[in-house]
């Protein structure tokens, strides 16, 4: 008798566990259609969160900057592996768990409140746990990406890691450079 063939986790699911260091992008469904629809939501998603923390009318600009930049260096590592293959997995894979950690960080802003620029008053007991909170989450997400980034690449974790924090160094210095210190 044939058995059923087993039956694929879901998206929320294969998501969480990437979120968890679980898989890798290619456990993910090759999509391009839910890649587009991932980075409508995401943007969508950061734009909101954005606005909730700095009420930044360029809240838009800043995510699609933001976008281009990782997945256009995420396109180059994996072309330079000869991966090029991989990217609508490995795209939908970061955008996805970013919508989780975006998930977390508005939920955190919404519940805790923003905590206050550094040139404001001191910051309060749940504005200074939001924001070691935040940091945390950011922490998180990181180890997530470079997770990411060594199965879709084929990287050791370390070279990985390196990769995505040179990764976020260059968007931070694109972002200052477009957008100016605030």
């Amino acid at each position: 008798m044939n058995e059923p063939a087993p039956r694929r986790p879901d998206l929320s699911a294969q998501v969480l566990a990437l979120c968890r260091l679980r898989g890798g992008p290619q456990d993910l469904p090759w999509s391009p259609a839910l890649l587009g629809v991932l980075f409508v939501a995401a943007t969508a998603l950061d734009v909101a969160v954005g606005d909730l923390l700095d009420r930044d009318d360029r809240a838009l600009a800043r995510s699609l900057l933001s976008s281009l930049v990782i997945l256009g260096l995420c396109w180059v590592a994996l072309a330079v592996r000869s991966h090029r293959n991989r990217f609508v997995q490995t795209a939908t894979a970061i955008i996805a768990t970013g919508i989780v950690f975006t998930l977390l960080q508005g939920a955190l802003l919404w519940f805790g409140g923003v905590p206050p620029g550094a040139t404001t008053a001191a910051l309060t007991t749940t504005q200074s746990l939001v924001a070691w909170s935040l940091f945390a989450i950011f922490l998180w997400q990181v180890a997530v990406t470079a997770h990411i980034v060594r199965h879709a690449v084929d990287l050791s974790a370390g070279f990985a890691l390196t990769l995505v924090i040179i990764w976020i160094v260059a968007w931070w210095a694109l972002e200052q450079a477009v957008f100016g210190a605030r």
